[in-house]
């Protein structure tokens, strides 16, 4: 009988593990290419399906010799580079949970995450144009460096005992303090190690955790999604069902990096479910995105608005030839129809709605859908997921194109990594997951997004929770209240504005408040601009009134105002 209130259909396919998924595509498709990737040293690699197997399962090898066990946390600190794909694979083929890192972030941002997840190791990058990952992990934990191979023991991370460090020109060192990644990575030529992998994978199972995957939310501390690995398979098989990818045959170029859900889900499960071909940089350059999605011959292009109002601007100059694009990701509607015009071979833009909760994309438009539909929509629900549009606080169901929250059921998280009752506000004892996204579904059943009930901004395609850009702001010593709320960018979409109130006797400028959150936050989290005010309104029960501050910025999007 139908539960009321209750649309959508659950479904189910038989559920793998990720490396067997990767195995069953590689029996088709073994000498395909994978991977097509560049990084920003001009250095260019290719992988087929084989070698990405075998080189993965050498690297579990690896692991397994370096001690990684079923179920330990391996936090991955790494650029979009080949190696992060074998990472992946290897990690979870013996059954050990990946928590990817933002490299974006700062120590401090880190080493909470370090320490939440209790990650029992870290592999990392050495470096990345200026940025020094190994000077940052001295700052997170000056021990590493003095303690032997596996055997790392601080006050500073209870929980780490393994630091594995790769090394970007591919080169190995000899240190007592860290395994060398280029030597894990030639783990396969250990036939006991290599056995002792294998024997692992027989272990692991569809529901197994995956990933701890940290998201900002409307709390000040990032959440870590647990997500297992049969979900992460499963929606990437449905909503490329969706897409209607040509099993085999798409090319696809993402510019989107590998930490984020837009790089694993709609980049690597995209991909590498159907025996397609991946094109990636390690990091966003408009120039040579063109460059690659024009002599690769690319199907599909995936990046947030941003970065397609970057690739906008010089297609606008002529020189590319992209008729081989038939999909682009979604964006606002001028920005599509620029697209577009640009590029008469686009029939399908691709605009989702989901969350991490629910492995990425709950609802996607489809070459099915019509144009106007796709301009204007999400798309439908994804077979497996029911949903249910609720008036927002309560449990009553809205009419059919009625704004209300989004709960969804189905393919969703197992929760947040050690945050019961975050869990508990999140997912309900009938097991609906509570976007807190507003959405309307008319009776045809296409989606449209609304807004955000809770607090929080999307620069440039990344979620920044406010109440944590308010709470460093707020450890200034000269500052004693503040407001954060987002405003229109032509570029990024939304930036902050922070209301700053400083203390009576002190003075405080833009500058400052500034280099204190350029020092403590990642870079997309730190504020635009900057309001200082005598006082900042409160509600009733004495909270910062939000909602009265961001009327106030939507009043004067153009200079910061003034109360």
């Amino acid at each position: 009988m139908p539960v009321p209130g209750v649309r959508g259909a659950q479904m189910s396919s038989g559920p793998q593990t990720l490396w067997q998924q990767l195995l069953e595509v590689n029996d088709r498709f073994a000498d395909k290419e994978a991977l097509v990737a560049v990084d920003v040293d001009g250095r260019e690699r290719r992988l087929t399906y084989a070698e990405l197997v075998e080189r993965a399962r050498s690297l579990s090898a690896g692991l397994a010799a370096a001690g990684v066990r079923q179920g330990d946390r391996l936090m991955l600190w790494m650029t979009n580079l080949p190696e992060w794909v074998l990472c992946y694979y290897a990690a979870l083929r013996i059954g050990a949970v990946l928590v990817p890192v933002n490299t974006w972030l700062k120590p401090t941002e880190i080493e909470y995450m370090l320490r939440q997840s209790r990650s029992r190791h870290l592999l990392l990058l050495d470096r990345f144009r200026k940025l020094d990952f190994e000077a940052m992990l001295d700052e997170i934990c000056a021990d590493w460096q003095g303690s032997a191979a596996g055997h790392l023991w601080t006050d500073a991370l209870p929980e780490l005992r393994t630091v594995i460090v790769a090394h970007r020109d591919g080169s190995g060192e000899e240190r007592e303090s860290c395994f060398d990644f280029q030597k894990l990575l030639a783990g396969g030529e250990d036939k006991n190690a290599l056995a002792v992998a294998d024997a692992m994978e027989a272990h692991v199972r569809p529901d197994d955790l995956a990933m701890i995957k940290y998201t900002s939310g409307s709390t000040g501390s990032p959440k870590g999604v647990m997500l297992e690995q049969g979900g992460i398979v499963e929606n990437g098989l449905r909503h490329t069902e969706r897409l209607k990818a040509h099993e085999g045959n798409e090319r696809w170029f993402s510019a989107m990096p590998f930490f984020h859900a837009g790089g694993n889900v709609w980049g690597l499960m995209t991909t590498l479910t159907r025996g397609s071909t991946l094109v990636f940089t390690e990091a966003f350059d408009p120039a040579l995105s063109l460059q690659l999605i024009e002599r690769e011959r690319c199907t599909t292009v995936f990046g947030v608005p941003a970065m397609l109002r970057d690739m906008v601007t010089l297609l606008r100059g002529g020189g590319h030839d992209l008729g081989s694009v038939r999909m682009i990701s979604g964006a606002d509607p001028g920005l599509v129809a620029d697209l577009r015009q640009l590029v008469p071979s686009i029939e399908t833009t691709l605009n989702p709605f989901g969350l991490t909760e629910c492995y990425g994309p709950a609802s996607v438009t489809s070459p099915d859908d019509g144009p106007e539909l796709q301009r204007t929509t999400c798309g439908r629900f994804l077979d497996g997921i029911e949903y249910r549009v609720v008036e927002p606080g309560t449990d009553r169901d809205v009419e059919p194109g009625t704004p209300g929250e989004a709960l969804l059921r189905g393919p969703i998280m197992r929760g947040y990594w050690d945050k019961p009752e975050e869990t508990a506000r999140a997912v309900d004892a009938q097991g609906w997951l509570h976007s807190e996204d507003l959405i309307s579904v008319d009776p045809q059943g296409y989606v449209r997004y609304v807004g955000r009930i809770k607090a929080m901004l999307k620069v440039g395609g990344e979620n920044v929770s406010v109440e944590e850009v308010e709470n460093v702001i707020l450890a200034h010593p000269a500052v004693l209240d503040c407001i954060v709320v987002g405003v229109p960018d032509p570029r990024k979409d939304q930036v902050g504005r922070a209301y700053v109130v400083c203390e009576s006797e002190r003075t405080v400028d833009e500058d400052e408040v500034r280099a204190w959150c350029n020092a403590r936050l990642a870079r997309f989290k730190v504020p635009d601009q900057y309001v200082f005010v005598p006082t900042l309104p409160r509600t009733g029960s004495g909270k910062p009134d939000r909602a009265a501050m961001q009327k106030l910025a939507d009043a004067d999007t153009q200079a910061p105002a003034a109360l």
